[in-house]
Parts: structure tokens; sequence; C-alpha cells
């Protein structure tokens, strides 16, 4: 948790995933079937977890409130926070 308070740990581990997938999706390396359900396991699960214990490691919710950042456009409130450090 103490490492999310950085930013820049922040944006690695939200778009590396993310880049990584890009990358093998233009040599070929899986198949459209694959990268369209990894991009929703990324939006819908990976994204809004990391985001969510971001959002505790700062200080902006309790542990408790985790489970809401699932619920899409919850979190957009703490977005400058989440992105920006603020």
């Amino acid at each position: 948790m103490q490492s999310l308070k950085n930013p820049l740990n922040f944006y690695v581990l939200i778009f590396a995933p993310l880049s990584i997938l890009m990358l093998v999706s233009k040599l070929d390396l899986v198949s459209s079937q694959f990268f369209a359900i990894a991009i929703l396991v990324w939006a819908l699960v990976y994204h809004p977890y990391i985001s969510g214990n971001r959002l505790i490691a700062i200080g902006k919710i309790n542990k408790q409130d985790l489970k809401y950042n699932f619920i899409p456009f919850w979190n957009l409130r703490f977005f400058d926070s989440l992105f920006f450090n603020k």
C-alpha cells in the first residue's frame, strides 16, 4: 500500500499491463477474443482494485469502501487525488 502513495508507481501499475496487452496484440500474439476479455478484466476488475488501493493509501477512503470502487464512476469524485496527487 505504501508504494501506491507515489503517483509514478500508480501509473506504472495501471498502464503497464495495458501497454503489454497492446504490444502483444500488435505483434499478433493473442487472439481478438483474448484481447477483448483482457481489456474487460483490466477495466472492470484490475483498474478499480488498484485505484481503490491507492485511494486507501492516500487516505481518501476507508478499507471497507473498496467494494464501492467497482461501481462504475463511483470514484470519479476522487479523480484529481487519484491521478494528480491533489
